[in-house]
């Protein structure tokens, strides 16, 4: 018996490669799926077996057959069978021969054999029957590696089969002893899979990116690794790791992450049923997003926080290995590689503080810095407007200057004018427009911080329009300057506004700036001139009413049952009224604006120089001795010319329109008269006996001079200048009777313009120069007032009547007045609080001052906190220097600084600073009904008077141009200088220690501060205002 897979003797091997060579030529292949050389790979559990059955035939060449092995057989790599086509004998119990065609035939020798079956699952045992005939030597190639050699045909040979496949069984035969002579017979074997055994599923444990797809593979086998075809595998997946579908596509899920198990594959033949699994491994799928937490954080002062950050693909998983950079806002503080924040001191929130950054992809988060406990507190400025609410606020800081939290604001009001809390941090405003200092007041809990700060507060919405002066008269062609204020419903003055001017009637012309010139003819008071102001979608207008008066003359005259007083009248005679009463003046001049008179007055057989308006009301005494006579007043209207005999004679005496500063410019032992003042101011023509009769001299102020312009038979006197200083008229007795004469300046060429039986006197100039008034008359004749050219003809008469008409002088064409915004009255509206009358004074009694300039003591007021104190200028009048005495009892030197002649005002100058002072006020703020407090200064020490009354009206004294408050109760000289207050606290005007007043009597009289307001600025500056 040969012995089978052994290497056998030199003989058998040469067999062997016979056989091979015999197999190759005769074209019989290898199994389709196996490589020879991996052949020695295949599975050792599933090698084929094959064996001899024994003979008789013993000794070394029994062959030793393989072994069965029954294990099963590890997973091995997919070996795919492919058919074979071969040559193979009939299976069945037909022979099989395939002659070599190769060899040479010997007769007889055949190769044959037959197999107990053909095909069959694996293990599939065959059974090989050999029936050649004519040979002794055999060989077995089983077609899958594995041979045999026999001797005997009746040996059986059998074979077992684990790999599917089909194989080509040859069986080659020879003859002992003839090596040429050879034979050979196949056969085909198809061995199928065998049953279920294992499965695989493909590939094994992979890694997939979240919600990929991944293609998974099935594989079944029987216990020799065969794979078996045709079987349905079931497929499922865990939980969380993704779905698969029926054709094995694998779609990942989205969380990252090992799943182990996740893909289950079940195929089931029969009753076996076996299952394969594997773990998949998610992987994160590109960068698509950073996470940053937390997201937000509140950190205090020097406080550290560590941020986290991820970069995660889109699922949100976790991307390892990423390098991501931290970036900060600067002003939060510093951060480290790590992401540690470490708050600095700035305060604030950060919305996007911190930022976590990988590539083009980043993060943040927000970061709010708290503040440090409240250091520190402030008010910001408060403004609002009149009557209107406001919310206030504070600003509360930590010692670094952020904004700190609080918990509650306590607010107060210092000066309740600046209004008052009505709710929550809400201050509704007072109604008075202005600055209030300190006014209101914040306490901030916790910590009790406390802060003050100023209220601002600003007019409202336009209301009202209104224009001064209110009421004016002016002459023909004159012009006067109108201004106008908007206000608010409080009054309040709104700035900034443009005022468009016009007129109702065509009585003259406006400009744009509100200057109006008055046309050729006179004009019935009418509300001619309108301003109008717009704010916003807001119009508001205003009128003024105006009266252009007629040319005037003025005259004395004893109409009234024989007393002498001065009458106006029309320049044609017509609208006759007195100006003066009972005062018998001989000689009166106008003021050159035309507004006021100045004559000299009887009372109780004294004569006195008193000022007047041309309405005969405001008297002012200008002289006290009682021995004054023929007034002039300057044409530049800042003084008066006047004779007096004070100091024996008759002297020629010049002072200012208030009756200060007299000064004797002439000093002869003669009679000195009739001054007349030079159309310059600078020199004075006057009448003296000096030289024996009347005659006409020129005074040349400044230096002394004095030149003798006529020298007559008979008496002259009366000189008048001519309005351009070239020509005098004067009155000569040189016929016997009075007549009228016109000079040269000089004195040279005189003429004489009148030549009658009576007498003819009082020459005066038209304002033009172009005609002359005089009056006429004699015993037997009524003296009357008449008018002519200035050489002597066109007489007109202008009075007829059987009374006394003398001493004629044409009135100035009266000029406008000075105003500005102070001159705009504003009437008293809103409902503020008035304070307490005590309040009142204890306010401003500290403000009080008592002034002395030798004999006189007046009081006074501060009104400037660097040393400004208004007062009257009566007390002032003769003295540049003054004493002053403050309430703290300190007293100081004071310089007159300006002086209101008219008004009596005066501003003095005190060396002090930081000093109480007084504001003044709106004449609208003290309307008739009013309760006024006056104070001033006693002659004991440190004492003040008080004296409470009522405005009973309101006045304007339109020759001065001044508001007067008249209040119900009498001032005496104690109070001239000091303040009128309010009940405000607020000075509504200042006293005035009149000396004659025409028909006020048993009352007190106060310069309204408006009045006060028009002229203060030039007083500040150092002027005498003397028109």
């Amino acid at each position: 018996m040969l012995k089978a897979r052994g290497p056998g003797r030199l003989a058998l091997l040469g067999w062997s490669l016979a056989l091979l060579l015999i197999l190759s030529g005769c074209g019989l292949p290898f199994r389709s799926d196996e490589d020879p050389t991996t052949a020695s790979q295949e599975e050792a559990t599933s090698a084929p077996s094959s064996s001899v059955e024994e003979s008789k035939t013993t000794g070394s060449d029994t062959p030793t057959p393989t072994p069965v092995i029954e294990a099963d057989p590890g997973p091995t790599p997919e070996i795919l069978p492919t058919s074979t086509v071969v040559s193979t004998p009939e299976v069945g119990s037909s022979q099989s021969q395939s002659p070599n065609s190769n060899s040479r035939y010997i007769t007889g020798l055949e190769a044959a054999l037959s197999a107990s079956v053909m095909s069959g699952q694996a293990p599939l045992t065959v059974q090989f029957t050999n029936l050649s005939s004519n040979a002794d030597d055999f060989r077995w190639d089983f077609g899958d590696g594995e041979t045999a050699a026999t001797s005997l045909t009746d040996e059986l040979v059998s074979h077992q089969y684990v790999k599917a496949g089909t194989y080509q069984v040859a069986l080659a035969v020879a003859k002992t002893g003839d090596d040429t002579s050879t034979g050979l017979a196949t056969i085909s074997i198809v061995v199928e899979p065998g049953l279920l055994h294992r499965i695989t599923l493909e590939p094994a444990n992979p890694n997939v990116s979240a919600a990929v797809q991944e293609q998974f593979t099935v594989t079944a086998f029987d216990r020799f690794g065969n794979e078996i075809f045709g079987l349905t595998s079931k497929l499922s997946t865990e939980e969380g790791a993704g779905q698969i579908g029926a054709n094995g596509v694998f779609t990942a899920g989205t969380k990252a992450g090992l799943y182990a198990g996740a893909i289950k594959a079940v195929v089931t033949q029969g009753p076996a049923t076996k299952t394969a699994s594997v773990d998949v491994t998610i992987t994160p799928g590109p960068l698509t997003d950073v996470r940053l937490k937390p997201e937000a954080v509140d950190l205090n002062i020097g406080e550290s926080h560590e941020f986290t950050a991820t970069a995660v693909d889109i699922y949100g998983n976790a991307l390892p290995n990423a390098r991501l950079t931290w970036r900060i806002d600067q002003r939060i503080g510093t951060i480290s590689a790590s992401g540690l924040v470490t708050a600095g001191n700035i305060a604030g929130f950060y919305e996007n503080g911190v930022t976590a950054a990988i590539l083009s992809v980043e993060a943040t988060a927000s970061i709010t810095v708290n503040p440090d406990a409240p250091s520190d507190v402030t008010i910001p400025a408060v403004l609002v407007a009149a009557g209107e609410p406001v919310t206030l606020k504070v600003l509360v800081v930590d010692q670094h200057g952020n904004a700190a939290e609080t918990t509650d604001i306590i607010w107060s009001v210092d000066d309740p004018k600046a209004g008052s809390i009505t709710g929550l941090n809400v201050l509704t405003a007072g109604e008075l427009a202005r600055t209030y200092p300190g006014a209101i007041n914040a306490v901030v809990r916790p910590g009790g911080l406390t802060a003050n700060v100023a209220v601002t507060i600003v007019p409202g919405p336009l209301d009202q329009v209104l224009v001064a002066p209110d009421v004016i008269e002016i002459g023909i062609g004159m012009s006067q300057q109108y201004v106008a204020a908007g206000v608010d419903r409080f009054g309040n003055r709104i700035s900034g506004l443009d005022i468009t001017w016009s007129l109702n009637q065509e009585i003259g012309t406006i400009d744009a700036y509100g200057l109006f010139s008055a046309g050729n003819g006179p004009v019935a008071q009418v509300n001619a001139v309108k301003a109008m102001a717009i704010q916003n979608s807001l119009v508001r207008s205003g009128e003024a009413a105006l009266t252009i008066e007629p040319d005037n003359v003025a005259f004395i005259s004893a109409r009234n049952d024989g007393q002498l007083d001065v009458y106006v009248m029309n320049m044609d005679g017509s609208n006759v009224r007195r100006v003066t009463t009972g005062a018998a003046p001989v000689v009166f001049s106008w003021s050159p604006d035309g507004r006021r008179i100045v004559s000299d007055l009887d009372f109780f057989d004294r004569r006195y120089i008193v000022s007047t308006n041309g309405d005969g009301v405001w008297d002012v005494l200008l002289t006290e001795s009682g021995v004054d006579s023929d007034p002039d007043w300057s044409s530049t209207g800042d003084r008066v010319a006047y004779a007096s005999s004070v100091n024996g004679s008759g002297e020629i005496y010049v002072m200012d329109v208030d009756g200060g500063h007299p000064i004797r410019v002439t000093e002869h032992g003669s009679e000195d008269q009739n001054p007349a003042w030079a159309p310059d101011g600078e020199s004075l023509l006057f009448a003296s006996d000096r030289d024996g009769d009347l005659e006409v001299y020129r005074l040349w102020l400044v230096s002394g001079a004095i030149t003798r312009l006529t020298n007559r038979p008979g008496p002259d006197s009366h000189p008048r200048w001519s309005p351009d200083g070239s020509e005098i008229l004067f009155i000569s007795g040189q016929d016997g009777d009075s007549e009228i004469y016109l000079m040269n300046s000089d004195g040279t060429d005189v003429r004489k313009l009148t030549s009658n039986r009576v007498e003819d006197t009082s020459p005066s100039w038209s304002p033009d120069g172009r005609r002359i008034i005089f009056a006429s008359g004699d015993k037997h004749k009524d003296w009357e007032i008449y008018t002519m050219s200035r050489v002597g003809d066109q007489i007109d008469r202008l009075t007829d009547n059987k009374n006394l008409d003398l001493a004629p002088r044409w009135a100035p064409r009266k000029r406008g007045i000075e105003v500005n915004q102070s001159s705009v009255v504003i009437p008293q509206t809103g409902s503020r609080s008035p304070l307490d009358a005590q309040d009142a004074v204890d306010f401003a009694s500290a403000a009080i001052v008592q002034i002395a300039s030798g004999q006189r003591i007046a009081s006074g007021f501060i009104i400037d906190p660097d040393g400004l104190i208004l007062t009257n200028n009566h007390v002032t009048r003769d003295s540049d220097v003054v004493i002053v005495n403050l309430r703290d009892g300190s007293s100081h030197s004071g310089t007159v600084l300006g002086r209101d002649l008219l008004r009596n005002l005066a501003i003095i100058r005190i060396d002090a600073t930081d000093l109480p002072w007084l504001e003044l006020a709106d004449v609208g703020q003290a309307d008739v009904g009013t309760e006024l407090l006056a104070l001033g200064y006693t002659t004991a020490p440190n004492e003040i008077a008080l004296v409470s009354g009522v405005v009973s009206d309101l006045k304007i004294d339109a020759g001065r141009n001044i508001r007067w408050l008249q209040i119900d109760v009498p001032l005496g000289w104690e109070y001239g200088g000091g303040p009128a207050l309010n009940l405000y606290g607020e000075v509504a005007g200042v006293v005035d220690a009149k000396t004659v007043s025409g028909s006020i009597e048993g009352a007190g009289l106060v310069i309204s501060a408006n009045t006060i307001n028009v002229y203060l600025a030039r007083l500040k500056a150092g002027e005498v205002i003397a028109n």
